[in-house]
């Protein structure tokens, strides 16, 4: 309990600790994501009686849906690309921005898209990947129908009995 009441640190002491723990969570962050990946990869999740990755994590771990579909996401990519392993390591891409990116890379693009999105925030980086991925938007067709040429109205029907 004592190890978490920080009141008795100077500014420069807390200011250091914060680093060195921000240092140590991407290490570690780095380490879980390569350490999936492996797992993923041999699917050692079935002899441990779970039916995927995401099940092994979320009911073994603890971990909740969302840091699991982060990680395993990350670890995916990063077999296909093991440049993502240091980027995380060394605090120069997050797991939100593997996420975004991994749809995207390929053997021509990762090393320029990593070095790219170092350092840069969700919203920067879905800005990257918006002007170089640029989306098209699919407009619905408007078909004329047949023998319809008046710009008028047909008067409504009429329903039901009349008298």
């Amino acid at each position: 309990m004592r190890a978490y009441l920080l009141s008795r640190l100077t500014d420069p002491e807390l200011a250091h600790g914060l680093d060195s723990f921000v240092a140590q969570d991407c290490t570690t962050t780095a380490g879980l994501v390569a350490h999936i990946a492996e797992f993923d990869h041999r699917r050692l999740y079935l002899p441990a009686g779970y039916p995927s990755m995401f099940a092994y994590c979320v009911q073994k771990l603890h971990m909740s849906e969302d840091a699991t579909y982060k990680r395993i996401t990350a670890a995916r990519a990063a077999r296909e690309f093991p440049a993502i392993f240091e980027c995380l390591a060394e605090g120069r891409l997050h797991l939100t921005g593997v996420g975004l990116l991994a749809p995207h890379l390929t053997a021509g693009n990762a090393a320029d898209l990593l070095t790219a999105a170092a350092h840069r925030t969700k919203a920067e980086i879905e800005e990257l990947i918006a002007r170089r991925f640029p989306r098209t938007e699919e407009m619905g067709l408007i078909q004329a129908l047949p023998g319809s040429t008046d710009t008028q109205l047909a008067p409504p029907m009429k329903t039901g009995c009349q008298r």
